[in-house]
């Protein structure tokens, strides 16, 4: 349903949402040092969220990459291929997904904050599913 059938203006709708993602960003992810969540729970500036993210994307592709190698090594050659074939496919719809959500703050500050941590999101995401098709594997 549109902003507008609920009765809340145009106006209002990109600012709330990216309040509202502030408020998410700013909360500290679980796998992160104590040092580490301190800065990032205390941190103000968009680079300094943008740096939380990053680090938080990193964190997500390793363990994503883990989790990948884990499970190509229960695959034959043809199912290794196969996964191969849709983890480059993902990979390219993660990068146009964080594109296109960064895109509500179109040549802000905010875009490449936005982008990282749809990035790190998915990347999770991505990681759960190839751990729970490792695990289906008998």
């Amino acid at each position: 349903m549109s902003a507008a059938r609920l009765g809340v203006p145009r106006a209002w709708v990109r600012p709330t949402f990216l309040a509202a993602l502030l408020l998410l960003l700013c909360a500290p992810a679980a796998a992160q040092t104590g040092a580490e969540s301190a800065a990032c729970e205390n941190a103000r500036s968009t680079a300094a969220m943008r740096e939380c993210e990053i680090a938080r994307l990193k964190r997500a592709d390793a363990g994503m990459n883990a989790a990948y190698r884990a499970l190509g090594a229960k695959l034959d050659p043809a199912g290794q291929a196969k996964l191969r074939a849709a983890q480059e496919a993902w990979l390219k719809f993660r990068a146009a997904e964080a594109d296109y959500q960064a895109d509500a703050a179109r040549d802000g500050t905010l875009a490449p904050l936005i982008a990282a941590s749809v990035q790190a999101d998915l990347t999770e995401s991505r990681r759960k599913d190839l751990e729970k098709a490792a695990r289906e594997i008998k």
